[in-house]
């Protein structure tokens, strides 16, 4: 005969109830596994704007060696 087991108001649980009981555990705990990952996902630095600009300056002199491309002229010397 199985063990019976007591829920925490002190009745006894189905087979059912258990299994419910098991899958709703496992998905708490996912639930605060997503928590962390998504507290450390919006703590951790996020790529700075001069990193961002960096990059674009490379694109821009890169664009600009190439004379057909005229882009002082396009970009009315704003590059």
């Amino acid at each position: 005969m199985a063990s019976r087991k007591v829920s925490e108001s002190g009745s006894y649980m189905s087979q059912y109830d258990q299994e419910v009981e098991k899958r709703l555990k496992a998905l708490e705990a996912e639930i605060l596994s997503l928590k962390s990952e998504l507290k450390a996902k919006e703590e951790a630095p996020a790529s700075s704007s001069s990193d961002l600009e960096g990059k674009f300056q490379v694109l821009v002199d890169i664009l600009k060696k190439n004379q057909q491309l005229n882009i002082e002229k396009l970009s009315k010397g704003a590059l």
